[in-house]
């Protein structure tokens, strides 16, 4: 029985199927489970690893229970995710490629990707993990999605590799291996493979590969020296022949002995070339002996009191109608050899074709004959009848360099499991070791004329190696990869582009989320401002951890262009990090709850603190080291330089030296000018804030305005003349400035000129929408006083950005805010 479970408590629910005993583990599991999340797996309670139990590849018995437990992420549409079964290779081969290279990168349960790993990236297997989802324009090292292909053509050795670049479709370019382009090594090409349908998402669409061949190495062979022949003994001495007139056979008597054995087993269908002399029965004495000399079939021997018999065929004799019977010194030659198979050697996987390596590392002298024999078996590793086929190759040059050699065949059978073995025909000849023949790989082979993924684009590489490489050491093929993805307000058209919002849009909707959902109007608005190919809103980033959420991805987009991701009512919106022009709400005692709940914190810089700033971003030239830009704040301002103790950034999804730069500077400028934060409650109203959002924030239990600012509520206008909620303390000036805020709490145009009078405060001008309280309005337009400023000072006078909102669940909005300043933005 089948079950899989659609999550680790079953509480999603579960399906059962009946196991087809007629077709392997891996098969019964694809034909229910295409695609997933990670999964566990369980034969008979015991969790195993697909990737190495040989069992997945045998049929399965009617009494297993097998379970397949998913662990779905939160928030990520199921395509990201690539069960092996429904991938290019089956779960053996990519064991097998793991294993092959040896690199512990390739772990199963690993999350990085080479295209993320700064140093030392190579082609790598990353079974169980997400399909490389790489945006913006990048230099990718793609996933090796099955064992290398070495064939050897002409005695050159080729290696054909299949490397998955990303979803989606996207412009290749600047195919290399490490630093050297394709197109100048010699023999090297590449084809590749893009997604065909799906809309705006050819992620949802189909890929389809041509001519595709999986190869699976057996582990059991690894540079065997076939052995040569060794000819049957020669027997010979004194005998007695006999032979009759006229008669096709004769007897050769000779004394028993263990060297005899060789010919022995000839009997009765083997040859051997008898040796003797005669003298002519029809010549007198003295006449010369003549030399028998023929190839002889082995008709049989009979052993009786020390004697064995043998009967050979032959010529018809002429005696002279008398027997013929003489001693001779005869020479037996068997014509047969020993042989020394190698194998059989079973192969990993149902296949149907078989290819092997054959190698001659020493030269090749002449003409060498191996014959390779194979049969598929069942289950139980038996013979299945009737299956069993040879072939014999001869292989000849005259050289004393190395010679390499590939043989293909597709057995008769059919789609089975094989065994092979190998003999060498040829006995041994040559000097220095020439004509030594090893087989160096032997390989299961499946062939597709087409295979269908689910849309990704892959690109298929082959590079002519040297005789020394060995096919499975590290994979150097990286190339420059650009993304299309949707339009912001098209859902027609896609198109290659770097752009931050363009990437969040397109995730956003490829994980079946409405875009209604997305306040596109806001990222619009800033590709508007800065322009939608700006080098400070490129989002170069590759996504290959099957961990990381949607909601994660989307605010790495964010945060390469200085963005955060928050939830707006019933939309997701972002905020850019960048100056403002005022701000949206004032916060002061009539807005703040009561309780003193309010907190000031001021970071002194002081030689623990942070000094300055390294950014470490991905170089875009090369991509293939970590880069840096670091800046000091040392000597009270921002420059290039080394610091003691920096503040570590890492940008990965950054790839611009301007945009790193840019970032860079920010939160260097923070740390000059961002050292006061604040913790307050504030009333309902605060609900419109969002994250980013600019407030001007008056201390509420600093009446005296000892910070700068004074703050109330007007409570009654005369004509120009208002009267506050709170006496102004006007500090021995004449005059002072008020700011304002209007019936949304938002801000009244710039600050108003305003000096004491009897009563109350005059203004120089009373703005537009200014209004005190009434029967229909709890609250009146609130001010912030201060004296001794320039409008310039006034303006800037406590304003915090909101770092942080959430409500208490009384009504009330929890903030967290931190000082602006606009010199922070100063170099934008």
């Amino acid at each position: 029985m089948l079950t899989i479970c659609h999550d680790p408590a079953g509480a999603l629910g579960r399906d059962r199927y009946a196991l087809d005993c007629t077709a392997s583990l891996q098969e019964n599991i694809q034909r229910h489970l295409r695609s997933g999340a990670d999964c566990r797996l369980l034969i008979n309670g015991q969790e195993v690893d697909p990737a190495t139990d040989p069992r997945l590849d045998l049929p399965p018995h009617a009494a297993d229970e097998v379970v397949v437990v998913r662990r779905p992420g939160f928030g990520i549409d199921a395509i990201y995710y690539l069960y092996a079964a429904y991938a290019v290779l089956t779960v053996y081969s990519i064991a097998a490629a793991r294993r092959a290279q040896g690199s512990a990168n390739a772990s199963p349960t690993g999350s990085d990707s080479p295209n993320n790993s700064l140093t030392a990236q190579t082609n790598i297997a990353r079974a169980y993990q997400a399909i490389p989802d790489v945006h913006g324009y990048r230099r990718c090292w793609p996933d090796l999605i099955q064992p290398s292909i070495v064939e050897y053509i002409d005695n050159i050795k080729y290696i054909t590799e299949w490397l998955c670049v990303s979803r989606g479709r996207g412009d290749i370019s600047d195919v290399r291996y490490a630093e050297s382009p394709i197109g100048d090594i010699a023999g090297a090409s590449y084809e590749i493979f893009g997604p065909v349908g799906g809309g705006i998402h050819p992620e949802n669409g189909t890929t389809t590969l041509l001519d595709v061949l999986e190869t699976y190495a057996s582990d059991e062979v690894n540079g065997q020296e076939m052995a040569p022949s060794v000819p049957f003994t020669t027997v010979g001495g004194g005998a007695t022949i006999t032979a009759e007139d006229g008669a096709t056979t004769f007897r050769v008597a000779i004394t028993d002995n263990p060297p005899l054995a060789d010919l022995k087993s000839l009997a009765p269908t083997g040859t051997a070339r008898v040796r003797f002399t005669i003298t002519p029965a029809d010549t007198g004495a003295g006449t010369p002996a003549v030399l028998f000399d023929q190839i002889c079939t082995v008709l049989g021997y009979v052993v009786s009191d020390g004697i064995c018999t043998f009967t050979f065929s032959s010529e018809p004799w002429d005696t002279g109608g008398e027997t013929f019977e003489e001693v001779r010194e005869v020479n037996i030659a068997p014509q047969a050899s020993h042989y020394s198979p190698i194998g059989p050697f079973t192969l990993p996987v149902p296949c149907d074709r078989i290819r092997w390596n054959t190698v001659f590392l020493r030269g090749l002298k002449g003409l060498i004959k191996i014959r390779a024999e194979w049969w598929a078996i069942d289950g139980a590793g038996a013979e299945i009848p009737g299956t069993r086929q040879s072939q014999d190759q001869d292989f000849t040059h005259n050289t004393y360099d190395q010679r390499f050699y590939t043989t293909t065949v597709v057995p008769a059978a059919g789609f089975q499991r094989y065994r092979v073995q190998f003999t060498r025909i040829t006995e041994e000849f040559g000097e220095g070791g020439v004509n030594v023949a090893k087989l160096e790989e032997l390989y299961a082979m499946k062939h597709y004329p087409s295979k269908v993924l689910p849309g990704v684009t892959v690109i298929r590489v082959t590079t002519k190696a040297t005789t020394e490489a060995t096919g499975f050491s590290d994979r150097k093929f990286n190339c420059r990869w650009l993304r299309h993805c949707r339009v912001l307000f098209d859902n027609v058209n896609i198109g290659p582009t770097r752009n931050f919002a363009r990437s969040m849009a397109h995730m956003w909707t490829l994980a079946g989320n409405d875009l209604a959902e997305l306040d596109v109007d806001r990222l619009n608005a800033i590709n508007v401002q800065l322009g939608e190919t700006s080098p400070l809103l490129r989002f170069d980033a590759s996504l290959d951890d099957a961990e990381m959420s949607l909601g994660e991805r989307m605010q790495m987009a964010a945060d390469a262009a200085r963005c955060t991701v928050w939830r707006d009512g019933t939309r997701w919106t972002v905020t850019r990090d960048q100056a403002r022009s005022y701000p949206e709400l004032q916060l002061d005692y009539r807005n703040l709850a009561a309780g003193g709940d309010g907190a000031i914190s001021y970071a002194a810089h002081m030689p623990a603190s942070n000094d300055g700033v390294e950014l470490e971003y991905v170089d875009e030239a090369t991509q293939a080291k970590k880069s840096y830009v670091r800046l000091t704040i040392a000597d009270g301002s921002v420059s290039f330089g080394e610091s003691r103790n920096a503040l570590k950034v890492k940008l990965p999804a950054c790839t611009t030296y301007a945009q790193a730069l840019n970032r860079a500077q920010l939160e260097a400028r923070k740390l000059l000018f961002q050292r006061v934060t604040v913790s307050d409650k504030a009333m309902n109203d605060a609900g419109v804030l969002g994250l980013g959002s600019l407030v001007r924030w008056v201390d509420p239990a600093d009446f005296a305005g000892d910070d700068g600012l004074q703050a109330g509520e007007v409570m009654a206008i005369a004509g120009n003349v208002i009267r506050t909620s709170e006496p102004l303390d006007w500090k021995g000036f004449a005059s002072g400035r008020m700011l304002f805020t209007g019936a949304n709490g938002r801000r009244l145009g710039a600050p108003v000129v305003c000096t004491p009078v009897a009563g109350g405060v005059q203004l120089a001008s009373v703005p537009a929408g200014l209004y005190v309280r009434s029967e229909t309005r709890q609250l009146g337009s609130r001010y912030a006083f201060a004296v001794g400023l320039t409008e310039g000072e006034m303006e800037a006078a406590g304003l915090y950005v909101c770092t942080s909102i959430r409500p208490d669940g009384k009504g009330n909005m929890d903030l967290a805010l931190a000082e602006y300043d606009d010199r922070i933005y100063a170099d934008d």
